[in-house]
C-alpha cells in the first residue's frame, strides 16, 4: 500500500468542477478512474460493456491559488461507451467501450492500468461486463459463462437454460456470490460487500456480478455487471452487463 501523502487530506470528485489549489500546497497525488461502458443496445449484439482505465500520478510544482479542471467520465448507457476522467492535462483515464469495444486505459500516470474487455468476438446479449483497472492491475474480462478474475472481477454470463449458474470473477478484495439453481427456478446471490477498506488503495478492486438463468446481479466496487438485461457495473468504472447494462461513472481522487 502507498501510505499517507502530504497532509493526509483526501478529496474525491464525482462531478466536473474546477479545483483551487489550497495555500501551502505545491504537490498532490491524483488517482483517476475512467467510466465503464454500457451494454449492447439490442439483443443479439455483443453484450457487456468494457471497464474503465486507471492512472495514479504524483504531481509537483503546483502554484497555490491556481486552478485545475477536473473532469469525471459518465458511465455508458445503452450502446454507448464510458467517458474519460482527468485532472487537468496531468493525468487521465479513458472509459470502456460498449459491447465488444476496447477497454479504458490510464495515461500520463506513474502507474497506468486498463479495464477488462468482454469475451472475444462472440455474439450474445447475456455476456458480462469488464471490471475497472486499479492500483493492483488490469480489470477482469466479462465472460460468456463465469466472469474472469483480475484486479477487479468481470461479470458472469447468463446461462442458456435453467438449473445452471455462473459466478462473476473475483477482484483483489472480493469473491462473488454464486447463483443457486433448483429444478423449478433459479435465483442468485448478490456479491458481498468488500467491507471496510484498509485504505483508498482498494477502491475499484471488487468482484463481478454473478448470474443464473433469468437473473443477474450488478458488479461491486468496480466489478463488471453480470449479463442479461440491464445489470449495472460497480462504481467506479465497472462495465455494464448484457443488453442495456449501465456502466458506472468514473472518479477522481486528490491527496494533498
Amino acid at each position: 500500500m502507498l501510505g499517507t501523502f502530504g497532509t493526509g487530506k483526501i478529496l474525491p470528485f464525482g462531478a466536473n468542477t474546477t479545483w483551487t489549489i489550497p495555500a501551502g500546497i505545491t504537490s498532490v497525488r491524483v488517482r483517476v478512474w475512467g467510466a465503464g461502458g454500457g451494454g449492447g443496445a439490442v439483443l443479439g449484439t455483443y453484450g457487456g460493456g468494457c471497464g474503465g482505465g486507471f492512472a495514479i500520478k504524483t504531481i509537483t510544482g503546483l502554484t497555490p491559488g491556481g486552478t485545475v479542471a477536473v473532469t469525471i467520465g459518465a458511465g455508458g448507457g445503452s450502446g454507448s461507451g464510458g467517458g474519460t476522467s482527468s485532472f487537468g492535462a496531468y493525468v487521465s483515464a479513458t472509459g470502456g467501450g460498449t459491447s465488444n469495444g476496447s477497454s479504458g486505459s490510464g495515461s500520463g500516470g506513474d502507474i497506468n492500468t486498463t479495464g477488462g474487455t468482454v469475451v472475444t468476438n462472440s455474439v450474445g446479449y447475456q455476456f458480462g461486463g469488464g471490471g475497472v483497472g486499479n492500483l493492483f492491475g488490469n480489470g477482469g474480462i466479462g465472460g460468456s459463462s463465469s466472469g474472469w478474475s483480475g484486479a477487479s472481477g468481470g461479470g458472469a454470463g447468463v446461462p442458456s437454460s435453467n438449473g445452471i449458474s455462473y459466478p462473476g470473477g473475483s477482484g483483489f478484495t472480493g469473491t462473488p456470490g454464486y447463483g443457486v439453481a433448483s429444478s423449478s427456478q433459479s435465483t442468485y446471490s448478490v456479491p458481498p460487500s468488500p467491507g471496510s477498506f484498509l485504505s483508498i488503495d482498494f477502491i475499484g478492486t471488487g468482484p463481478g456480478g454473478s448470474a443464473s438463468y433469468g437473473n443477474s446481479s450488478s458488479g461491486v466496487n468496480g466489478g463488471g455487471g453480470a449479463g442479461g438485461y440491464g445489470s449495472t457495473g460497480g462504481f467506479p468504472g465497472g462495465g455494464g452487463g448484457g443488453t442495456n447494462g449501465q456502466g458506472a461513472n468514473g472518479l477522481v481522487l486528490v491527496e494533498y
